[in-house]
């Protein structure tokens, strides 16, 4: 896994001061790293969920994987502990392409099945694909296959205030619904709903950023009125 550079991101730190002046703890009396951090780490999660179902590609990632042959054929099922395994960061495939492994040929797309892959016998590449059950099942193929997979990617979990948190301006409304989180779990209802309609509103602000750029697709924005509900992860 590529090394991620710490200077390129926001810190966990910023989210938890801005979180604690939210909470009139700025000392940190009350709201150390300690209580905040499993909140910080569901926010995260959660704003994750929200770009990926806006389509902000700034989630996804690419990683090619050689399939070698055992017994003629490629293998048919690519798995957490499959041999080569799916990238430990996948949620879920979005595109696949193949090349015979060591050429310099170009990619080629390959077809996405969601009715069960067709009892075909392997040829020289694969084809077809399908994602079941958390695996990609495969025809498999009679040479070495490069195989090309574009996927939505989970973040790490952030462990520490010095953790890189990247998502790229997205201090305030993490911060925000930190501050939600940690006022709901001391029994202030009101001021968690403030800061969770708060942390709705960056959350759509930061989405309109990153689609901007893209706005000839379509895009569907949640009304600012609407209240994410709050939920322990």
């Amino acid at each position: 896994m590529p090394v991620v550079s710490t200077t390129a991101y926001d810190q966990a730190e910023d989210v938890l001061t801005l979180a604690r002046s939210l909470l009139n703890d700025a000392a940190g009396a009350v709201f150390s790293d300690a209580v905040l951090l499993p909140f910080l780490n569901s926010a995260y999660r959660a704003l994750q969920r929200d770009l990926a179902e806006e389509g902000v590609s700034v989630l996804v990632s690419q990683q090619d994987l050689d399939l070698p042959l055992t017994n003629g054929v490629t293998v048919t099922e690519l798995s957490d502990v499959s041999s080569p395994q799916l990238p430990t960061d996948l949620l879920a495939p979005h595109q696949l392409w193949e090349q015979a492994a060591g050429s310099s040929d170009l990619f080629i797309p390959m077809e996405k099945i969601t009715s069960g892959l067709p009892n075909f016998q392997p040829s020289t590449y694969l084809r077809m694909w399908e994602w079941r059950e958390d695996t990609i099942q495969l025809i498999g193929a009679t040479q070495e296959i490069t195989l090309r997979v574009r996927y939505e990617k989970s973040l790490p979990a952030l462990v520490q205030g010095t953790d890189p948190v990247q998502i790229r301006s997205s201090i305030d409304p993490l911060a925000y619904s930190v501050a939600a989180l940690a006022a709901r779990s001391r029994g202030a209802q009101a001021l968690s709903m403030d800061m969770m309609g708060a942390a709705q509103m960056s959350t759509n602000n930061l989405i309109e950023r990153y689609v901007r750029p893209e706005q000839f697709k379509g895009r569907r924005r949640k009304p600012y009125g609407h209240r994410r509900r709050i939920v322990y992860l």
